[in-house]
């Protein structure tokens, strides 16, 4: 009894933390947050309600539609007036437009063109290009404050002047636009990565009229995972979500204590080696749970929450953790099959392309080997993938996501004190007569001791090859034959 204690001590000081109280605190673990497969077997399996932290914790379903769910890259590359809309938050490399906060013309004939575009929030890393009209007519290889760029369109030279500040919380204002008139009290956008143009008139050069303009931008600072405080920037989905749980601006503020620091570090490993990225623009008015199940496509992961909150990728697991049969559990086994709202042999992706200068793209992964199998019903949901920029990362992601929801019987039981050390995403084996199942892989998703110090579990039908590049085409029995 001494190690049960230990473990509901530990669920109870996050329980309190965030504000939960009751029931929850005798939660070993849960899936708080995830994506794709995940979501949606959890939607359908209505029997399985563990009392794991509310959605609402993090602000519920529901709420404004992202800039990219509405209007996909019109809705992130379209310049936005005013200063009293919400800045997005930019992860990894990609393409935005800009929220213009001033615009004033000034010097002799009022030939010179001011104008301020806040970016996002910041420190980013760096605006490695601009854009007019599409056409990239400045960059650099320079990070960090810049006013010194390559003009890829030499007309440009001369008439133009960019200025970029990434958004440090000490950055000051720029010299030369403190002497434009109405911009008064030195206005310095700290935290706010923004780029200044003096713009000089020449009617040869700008004889179109003000340009659109868009940034190719090195977003979001991020903290590492071996400390979760050191700042640099990376696009790996892991450091991404950390820094989006962690960040008291615009995140969530959980401590880094109360973060598994090592579960993001192996999840950071695995990303890169499957060449997963988060880039994109993460829309600050959306709720907090719509943001972060969008970040979650990026990487097929889910958050889980015990004693810390931990990052656990769908991934291959080497080690099957325990035997789960007759000796060891007790009472009645509850087994849910899959069913056609959770299959499917169609899904298509929705993604800016950076191969095709960040415009719409779709990714279309299907088999017509499971919808022979389906009788001839193609079964087919659309994804959006926000901050997913390459088809192939788009097809390997759908191919999994494919895999997954053909792989997806559930499994709730209760188990004896030996199934205490289990922790969501483990993998174990089910043996049990009454459903003919032996050694049936299932991964963890819930865990409970109840007063009894029995052990409820929730368990989701488990197979590694769905972590492939192909489909799985062939029938898998119980017996993960």
């Amino acid at each position: 009894m001494g190690k049960v204690a230990v473990i509901l001590g530990a669920a109870t000081a996050i329980g309190t933390a965030i504000g939960l109280t009751g029931a929850v605190a005798t939660v070993v673990g849960g899936v708080v947050l995830a994506a794709g497969a995940v979501v949606v077997a959890k939607a359908v399996k209505k029997t399985f309600t563990p009392d794991i932290p509310s959605m609402d914790d993090f602000g519920g379903a529901g709420g404004p539609s992202t800039d990219f769910a509405a209007s996909g890259s019109q809705g992130i590359l379209i310049n936005k007036s005013g200063s009293s809309s919400n800045l997005p938050v930019i992860y990894g490399t990609t393409r935005t437009g800009g929220m213009r906060t001033f615009i004033e013309s000034h010097g002799t004939d009022n030939n010179d063109l001011h104008i301020v575009f806040a970016l996002c929030e910041g420190e980013i890393n760096a605006v490695k290009k601009i854009l007019f009209d599409g056409v990239q007519v400045m960059s650099t290889s320079n990070t960090g404050q810049n006013s010194s760029w390559t003009f890829d369109v030499s007309k440009y030279s001369g008439k133009v002047e960019a200025h970029f500040y990434p958004g440090t919380d000490t950055q000051t204002a720029n010299s030369q636009l403190n002497s434009v008139g109405s911009w008064t009290g030195s206005p310095h956008h700290k935290g706010v990565a923004y780029v200044y143009f003096k713009m000089t008139y020449d009617e040869e050069v700008f004889k179109n009229g003000l340009p659109t303009i868009t940034f190719e931008v090195e977003g979001k600072k991020v903290p590492s995972t071996s400390d979760g405080t050191t700042l640099a920037f990376s696009d790996n989905p892991a450091r991404c979500i950390l820094d989006y749980l962690t960040n008291t601006r615009y995140g969530k503020g959980i401590a880094v204590a109360d973060i598994d620091l090592t579960s993001f570090q192996n999840a950071e490993t695995y990303y890169t080696s499957k060449g997963f990225h988060c880039r994109g623009n993460l829309d600050t008015k959306a709720r907090m749970y719509t943001n972060m199940v969008d970040l979650f496509t990026s990487c097929r992961s889910y958050l889980a929450f015990g004693n810390k909150y931990r990052l656990i990728p769908e991934k291959i697991e080497s080690t099957v953790q325990m035997t789960l049969d007759d000796s060891n559990t007790i009472g009645d086994v509850t087994y849910v099959l899959a069913d056609k709202k959770t299959m499917f042999n169609k899904l298509k992706a929705r993604f800016m392309n950076e191969s095709t200068e960040y415009r719409d793209d779709i990714k279309i992964v299907e088999s017509s080997t499971l919808q022979s199998n389906d009788n001839g019903h193609v079964l087919e949901a659309e994804i959006p993938l926000p901050y997913t920029k390459t088809a192939s990362v788009a097809q390997q992601l759908l191919t999994e996501e494919i895999n997954e929801s053909r792989q997806s019987h559930m499994v709730e039981l209760t188990a004896t004190v030996e199934a205490i050390d289990l922790q969501v995403g483990d993998v174990v084996q089910v043996t049990n007569s009454t459903f003919g199942i032996t050694n049936k892989q299932f991964r963890v998703v819930s865990t409970t001791i109840e007063p009894t110090s029995e052990v409820k579990l929730t368990l989701k039908e488990y197979d590694p090859d769905v972590y492939g590049s192909s489909i799985i085409t062939d029938y898998k029995d119980d017996n993960n034959a």
